[in-house]
This record gives C-alpha cells, sequence and structure tokens, in this order.
C-alpha cells in the first residue's frame, strides 16, 4: 500500500517534500500573526473575530497563499477561488478555537521542548543553507516558526489528552475493511532497484557530455568486474539515495521514468543494467528483488489499514469537536464575498 518514490522523483521530490511539511505545518496552525495578541492590530484589518480576538488579513492572506503554491496561473475559476478562500478561513478559525480552549488547559510548554522539536525539523534538511532557504521562501523567521512550534505543541498535547484518548481500532475492523474494499487491496508489479547516477544537466556542453559518459563507462567496467554495487554508488553516485549505497527503493510498474522502468523490469534480479540514459543523466541500475502485482496479503496490508482507520477516526473525532466548540463560540465573519 506504500511505494518509495521512484529515481526520478527521489532527487526532484527530496527539497520540495521537506518545504510541503514546512508549509503543510505552517497552513494548519495558521500564519505567524495569528498568537499575536489582539490589540495589535485594528479591526478593519481582520477577516473574522474568534470569541474577540482576530484573525488578521495579512495571515489569511498568507494562508491562502500556502494553499495554492505550485499551482498555475489560471488553473482555478473565481467560484473555486473564492471556495479554497472560505475553506481556509474556516480552517483557520477552527484552528483559533482549538488554540483558545487548548491555552485555557495548558499554556506552558517548556523551552527544552521547543529547542527539542525546531532542532528535529531543522535536521530534516541536509544543510542549514537550505533550511534557511526554505524559511525565506515561506516569509518565517526562526522566531516565528519556534512561536508555530509552542502552539503546536500546545494544541497537540491537549488534543491528544482531551480528544483523542483511548482510541483504538480492533483486529475485527481491519479485517473487515480488508474484505470489504477489495478493489484497494491489490498493488502494481514492482522492483526493488539501486542506482549510479552521474548528472548531465540539459545545458551540459558537449565536452562535459563526454566526460560524463567517460566517468559511467569506467564505473560500468567495475560493476562488470563484481565490484560491490553499494560501494561503487557511494564513491561515484551523483544521485539522491548515493548515501544509502545507491538503493532507490521499490519502482512501481507504470509510474517510473520510461527509459528506466523499460530496462529495469527486464532484468532478472541480482543483475545490473547496461548504461541508460535519462533526462538527469547517465544511469547504471541494478535490481535486488521482483515483487508481483495483484492482491496484497492481509499481513502486509493489515498495519496501513489499522492506521488508515485511525486516522479516520481522529478526524471525526476532532470534527465532532470542533463543531462543539463553534456551537459555544462568538465567531465574526468578515471577508468579503467577492475578496
Amino acid at each position: 500500500m506504500r511505494s518509495l518514490p521512484s529515481p526520478s522523483q527521489s532527487s526532484r521530490g527530496s527539497r520540495a517534500l521537506r518545504a510541503a511539511v514546512l508549509l503543510g505545518m505552517l497552513l494548519l496552525i495558521g500564519a505567524p500573526g495569528l498568537a499575536a495578541p489582539a490589540t495589535q492590530e485594528a479591526p478593519a484589518d481582520a477577516v473574522a473575530h474568534v470569541n474577540g480576538r482576530p484573525i488578521l488579513r495579512r495571515d489569511f492572506e498568507a494562508a491562502v497563499q500556502l494553499q495554492f503554491r505550485g499551482r498555475r496561473a489560471g488553473q482555478d475559476g473565481l467560484k473555486d477561488l473564492q471556495a479554497v478562500r472560505e475553506k481556509v478561513l474556516e480552517r483557520l478559525i477552527e484552528n483559533e478555537l482549538i488554540f483558545q480552549k487548548a491555552s485555557k488547559a495548558d499554556a506552558a510548554v517548556p523551552e527544552d521542548q521547543i529547542e527539542a522539536e525546531f532542532k528535529r525539523l531543522k535536521d530534516g534538511f541536509p544543510s542549514e543553507a537550505e533550511f534557511a532557504s526554505v524559511l525565506k521562501e515561506t516569509g518565517v523567521s526562526e522566531a516565528e516558526l519556534k512561536a508555530q512550534l509552542r502552539r503546536t505543541l500546545i494544541v497537540t498535547r491537549f488534543v491528544d489528552r482531551e480528544v483523542l484518548a483511548g482510541i483504538e481500532v480492533k483486529d475485527e475492523e481491519v479485517r473487515r475493511y480488508y474484505d470489504q474494499n477489495p478493489a484497494e487491496m491489490v498493488r502494481p508489479e514492482a522492483v526493488r532497484l539501486s542506482q549510479i547516477m552521474v548528472r548531465v544537466p540539459p545545458s551540459a556542453s558537449q565536452a562535459a557530455r563526454a566526460a560524463a559518459r567517460q566517468k559511467i563507462e569506467a564505473i560500468l567496467k567495475e560493476v562488470r568486474a563484481g565490484e560491490d554495487f553499494a560501494k561503487l554508488a557511494r564513491l561515484h553516485s551523483e544521485g539522491p539515495e548515493a548515501a544509502s549505497g545507491g538503493d532507490a527503493g521499490l519502482l512501481l510498474k507504470g509510474k517510473g521514468p520510461p527509459a528506466i522502468e523499460k530496462v529495469a523490469f527486464s532484468l532478472e534480479p541480482g543483475t545490473a543494467s547496461d548504461i541508460i540514459e535519462s533526462r538527469l543523466g547517465l544511469h547504471i541500475i541494478k535490481v535486488a528483488s521482483r515483487r508481483p502485482g495483484g492482491p496484497i496479503p492481509f499481513e502486509e496490508a493489515k498495519e496501513a489499514i489499522r492506521a488508515r482507520l485511525l486516522a479516520r477516526e481522529r478526524q471525526a473525532r476532532i470534527h465532532t469537536y470542533v463543531d462543539r466548540l463553534k456551537e459555544q463560540a462568538k465567531v465574526e465573519r468578515s471577508l468579503p464575498s467577492s475578496s
């Protein structure tokens, strides 16, 4: 039910994925100004008030921009744009309601916990420079991010304790889901592969292309001579999985770069390819194992099913809890329908 990225996805997607995780967290908990006191800006600058506390227009617009990040210009009609804006506003209102409730019950978060969470997030990036670059792209300072982490920890501890406590999915529920959803319990054929890649940018000169070809041919000779593929990948590969011995994970049939996929599914496990050209550069791949397509055995699927059912129950409980908070709260929306 879960696959690792294909070789082409890994290089392009790793930085985008880290940025998306950070951006998603910011959108979930609201834009940086949400933690500011209500007296900092005039009511006219608010798009809503939640129990007298403003949701500022600048924060709302920032959240909307995050929501539309990556979409092409003109991709959405006016009605779609308005629907998204209204949905973002509701999300911010709900976040503020939970935060207000959580703050009354559990407002203190030790600084060492915030610093530990900040370090964990920062360590998820390859370098400090890349972390700083993503923060710059999102318009968030380290101090603002730490403030959001404090808010997140307050809300998470409260929700886990007061809303989600006691959730469990029984074995019979997992089995029932498996039996009642056979269409979901199938998977395509896949191969687990490793690769050694020498990058060749589209703008590379003929001399650079020749040098790359010479390098990959020398590596292929070592592979053919019986040298350890993982060792060669660590030494020579310019792919994102070089540090892990070239292990690119599972490549699902129909989901990979055509040039690599065609060769990968023709190789026997344990064998390496000749040189393959793609838009990223030159590759040598080695297939470790092949997984047939077809039904997923229950024993392999059950934990993923359990996680899905747990997530569904968590969302249902949070939704019910937020609806109850809304009934008890004073929420004033001032976002014009033509915004």
